[in-house]
């Protein structure tokens, strides 16, 4: 499981050199699609393993950092200050449910790490 996500973390198919989740930005922001919503199950997977590891302490350092980076990201890129963006480098695109959804996950995970 560790060396699963250890890998996850590092792999530029659903994020940009950064860290910073790139999964779902693709085609007409304001329409829905399933990969809008991958990356919230790709960070809720993270905080399952987080939870779960509490003996592996640099795993958890790796971990907080990826879902921090995620979290800064939305506050800082994709954010007009009370709804997030689906696009995670910004610039902020409109509130939709499915980035609201997106956000919502990275906030759990970033109590969850913190």
């Amino acid at each position: 499981m560790t060396e699963t996500a250890s890998a996850a973390v590092k792999s530029y198919q659903w994020q940009g050199e950064d860290g910073i989740i790139t999964e779902g930005q693709d085609g007409n922001l304001n329409t829905n699609n399933d990969a809008r919503g991958f990356k919230a199950i790709f960070i809720r997977g993270f905080h399952e393993v987080f939870q779960r590891s509490i003996a592996n302490t640099n795993f958890r350092i790796l971990i907080h950092s990826y879902v921090d980076v995620q979290y800064n990201a939305l506050l800082d890129l994709a954010s007009n200050g009370t709804s997030y963006g689906v696009v995670w480098h910004g610039p902020y695109n409109g509130p939709t449910v499915w980035g609201q959804n997106a956000a919502l996950d990275v906030m759990i995970a970033a109590v969850g790490a913190n």
